[in-house]
C-alpha cells in the first residue's frame, strides 16, 4: 500500500472517531439544538437541568442510578484457634521414700477426696523407731520431774536440772522425726479430683522416681491457644470464649479468658492466651483438642454494599449522593464479608451511595434515582399531578431535545 493511501486511511479513521465522540458529547451540534419544549423543566424535576450526562444540555438525559444507604459495622476480629485441654489442677504422685507396697487403696478412674489414703508402704521399721523414741521421751520426762523435786530441797545442781530439760527437748524431736518417717510411708490425695491409671501393685518395690498415678481436678479445664499480634492489645482477662470439641458434637461451651501472656512470640508473632471452661458433666478430658472462638471488639465503621466500591488510579472510592448530585468520596477498604464492605472514609450511617449505574457518573453530576426516589419528594421524576404521562408511540418528556427535533422534522 502506498504512503498516500496509508495517510488517507489514517485521516478517515481519525474523522470517524472524532465524529463519534462529537455525536456522543454534543449531539445538538450534529442534529441541531431545536426548540426546548415547555414541559422539559418539569420533566427534569426541581433544581435540575435537562440534558446529557452530569446535567449538561444536549446529552442523553440524566443518569439513572440505584442507591443504597450507608450502614454501620463493627470491624471486630473473630479469632479461631485449636488448643489442648488441661485440668484445672493436676499432679503426678511420687513416694518420698523407697519401700515395698503393702496396699493400693484406690480404683483407677474413680473420684477421690482430699486427704484420702491412696497407697501404703511397709512401715514396720518406722513404727519400731517411733515406739523407741516415745519410750525415750517418757524416760527423759521422768528424769526431769525428779530433778525439779530435788531442786526444791536443794539436793540437785543447776547444771543437772538444765541437762534434764535438754534431754526432754531432744526426746521430743526424736519422736517428731519418727512420726514424719512413718507418715512418708502413706500417700494421700492432695485435693479432690479423679485419679488415673497405675502400674503399681502390692509387693512392688518402688522409690522416689516411681510414678504412682495422676490426680486431676476436672471441675474445669484450661485451654491454651495463640492469638495474632494485631489483636493482642484488645484481649483481656474475663473476655467470653466459645469452645467446641470433636468428642462432643453439637455442643458449644461458654468460657472466659483466665490468663494472658505478657509477651509476643517473635517467631510466630502471636500471644499465648488461656481460657477456662466449665466441666460440670466431666465430658472434657485433659489432652482433648478444643476449638476456641474469640470475638475481639473493634471500631464502629461505615459499611456499604460491595457494588458501591469503585477503583481508579487514586485508589478506592464511592459515589455518594448530596441531594441529587453525586460526589466522589475516597474510602479505605477495611474488611469484606457477605457482600458488605467495611470502609473508613467521610461517610455516615444514613448517607446514600450509588450501587448501580456508576459507569456514566462524574463528580458533581445530577442523577435520577430508580423508581423516582431522587430526593425531590414523592413522585419526583414522574409527570406532574393532573398531567397525562407518556403514551405508547408518543414522545416521552425525558427524550433529548435533539432526538425530538429529528422526529419533528
Amino acid at each position: 500500500m502506498s504512503i498516500a493511501k496509508q495517510v488517507l486511511l489514517s485521516l478517515l479513521l481519525v474523522a470517524l472517531v472524532g465524529g463519534g465522540w462529537l455525536l456522543y458529547q454534543r449531539p445538538d451540534l450534529v442534529f441541531g439544538a431545536g426548540e426546548q419544549p415547555a414541559d422539559a423543566s418539569a420533566a427534569a424535576g426541581p433544581g435540575r437541568s435537562p440534558g446529557g450526562p452530569g446535567g449538561r444540555p444536549g446529552g442523553f438525559g440524566q443518569a439513572l442510578v440505584v442507591t443504597a444507604p450507608v450502614e454501620s459495622d463493627d470491624d471486630g476480629t473473630e479469632v479461631r484457634a485449636i488448643g489442648t485441654a488441661t485440668a484445672a489442677r493436676s499432679v503426678t504422685l511420687y513416694p518420698q521414700v523407697a519401700g515395698i507396697v503393702t496396699a493400693v487403696d484406690f480404683t483407677p478412674g474413680a473420684p477421690v477426696t482430699a486427704g484420702r489414703v491412696l497407697l501404703e508402704l511397709d512401715s514396720a521399721d518406722q513404727q519400731v523407731a517411733l515406739d523407741r523414741a516415745t519410750i525415750a521421751l517418757d524416760a527423759a520426762r521422768e528424769t526431769l520431774d525428779r530433778a525439779e523435786r530435788l531442786e526444791k530441797s536443794g539436793n540437785v545442781t543447776a547444771s543437772t536440772l538444765s541437762d534434764a530439760r535438754k534431754a526432754v527437748r531432744q526426746a521430743e524431736v526424736d519422736v517428731r522425726m519418727a512420726e514424719l518417717d512413718l507418715a512418708k510411708r502413706t500417700i494421700h490425695a492432695p485435693f479432690d479430683g479423679v485419679i488415673g491409671l497405675t502400674d503399681i501393685a502390692v509387693g512392688d518395690l518402688i522409690n522416689s522416681q516411681t510414678a504412682i498415678a495422676t490426680v486431676a481436678d476436672m471441675s474445669s479445664v484450661t485451654v491454651a491457644f495463640d492469638v495474632p499480634e494485631r489483636v493482642a492489645g484488645a484481649v483481656t482477662v474475663g473476655e467470653p470464649v466459645n469452645a467446641t470439641a470433636a468428642a462432643i458434637p453439637g455442643v458449644t461451651i461458654a468460657g472466659r479468658i483466665s490468663a494472658v501472656d505478657n509477651r509476643i512470640d517473635p517467631a510466630t508473632r502471636t500471644m499465648r492466651v488461656e481460657a477456662t471452661l466449665p466441666n460440670d458433666t466431666a465430658d472434657l478430658k485433659p489432652g482433648m483438642a478444643i476449638t476456641t472462638e474469640l470475638s475481639v471488639a473493634g471500631e464502629v465503621r461505615p459499611s456499604v454494599p460491595s457494588l458501591a466500591i469503585q477503583w481508579d488510579r487514586a485508589g478506592s472510592f464511592v459515589w455518594m449522593l448530596d441531594g441529587d448530585v453525586v460526589r466522589r468520596t475516597p474510602v479505605q477498604v477495611i474488611a469484606r464479608r457477605s457482600g458488605v464492605v467495611t470502609v473508613a472514609g467521610d461517610l455516615a450511617p444514613g448517607d446514600e451511595v450509588v450501587v448501580e449505574g456508576v459507569l456514566r457518573l462524574r463528580d458533581g453530576a445530577t442523577v435520577v434515582r430508580a423508581g423516582g426516589g431522587d430526593g425531590g419528594g414523592p413522585g419526583a421524576g414522574s409527570p406532574p399531578t393532573g398531567e397525562p404521562g407518556p403514551v405508547s408511540g408518543s414522545e416521552s418528556p425525558a427524550t433529548p431535545r435533539a432526538v425530538r427535533s429529528r422526529s419533528a422534522g
